[in-house]
């Protein structure tokens, strides 16, 4: 009885390092020679008056569509504008505002697979 836990130890061992080996393995894969997939960078949101416009700089990885947004300061969707198509490199979006209240609001910028971010403040007065 004793000789068969042993040959059932060293079979659960002979497995449990065999799994451990091929997911260090897959991990090791993922990390090393997988490519990070690059996303949308929002580089600087700006507000120019006279008229209203909201003025974004957008670095693009590779050509993709965006959806412009305006958020509210507690993230509730206030505007979106067109879909926009863009290619590869540095873009400037000119976007229009409405007469909105002075205050804090999001700039929201979003593709397929990301959404980013960045918080603006109008003041008109």
């Amino acid at each position: 009885m004793l000789e068969d836990f042993r040959i059932a130890l060293l079979i659960t061992l002979a497995i449990l390092v065999t799994v451990i080996l091929v997911r260090r393995f897959k991990h090791y894969i993922r990390v090393h020679h997988m490519p990070v997939p690059q996303h949308v960078e929002l580089q600087h949101v700006e507000v120019m008056y006279h008229p209203s416009m909201l003025r974004v700089q957008v670095n693009m990885p590779r050509p993709e569509e965006v959806f412009p947004a305006m958020l509210t300061h507690a993230h509730a969707p206030l505007r979106s504008w067109p879909a926009v198509h863009m290619e590869k490199g540095d873009h400037v979006l000119e976007l229009p505002l409405e007469e909105t209240a002075d205050g804090t609001f999001f700039f929201e910028i979003a593709t397929s697979t990301q959404r980013t971010e960045r918080r603006f403040t109008v003041r008109q007065a």
